[in-house]
Parts: structure tokens; sequence; C-alpha cells
């Protein structure tokens, strides 16, 4: 199985794995919108920091969930 076809798996069959890829993909947009924002502002980076933060977390949360997944279907 590849990794691809582990992630469309878990999105079909594992609720939490779906909702922490529907909120990275909604925090990726809006990292991109804030990216956009000239002139910068402290309070605007510092708002696109805290989200990149979260991005980051949710997708490391997902890479051992992946990992797990494989693991599993492969043993």
């Amino acid at each position: 199985m590849t990794r691809e076809e582990a992630i469309k798996k878990l999105l079909e069959t594992d609720e939490e794995f779906k909702h922490m890829y529907e909120e990275h993909q909604e925090l990726k947009w809006k990292v991109q919108k804030l990216e956009k924002h000239f002139p910068p502002d402290p309070e605007i980076e510092a708002e696109e920091e805290r989200l990149k933060r979260r991005k980051l977390y949710l997708k490391d949360m997902m890479e051992l969930k992946i990992k797990e997944f494989l693991s599993k279907t492969q043993g």
C-alpha cells in the first residue's frame, strides 16, 4: 500500500485523522492568505507563526497515524 492510498483510507475510516487533515488544509489556506498581507504587521506575523506551529503539529500527528496504519497493513 502506498502512502497516498493509506491517506485515502484513513480519510475514509478515521474521523480523528479526517478532522486533522481538514484543519491542516484550512490552516494552509489561512497562512497563505496572511503571507500576502502587506505591509507586514507584528500582530499578523504573530498570528501567522501561531497558525504555522499548529499546522506543523497537525502534520506531525497525521504522519504518526499514517506510519502506524502502514505498519499494521504491511505487518
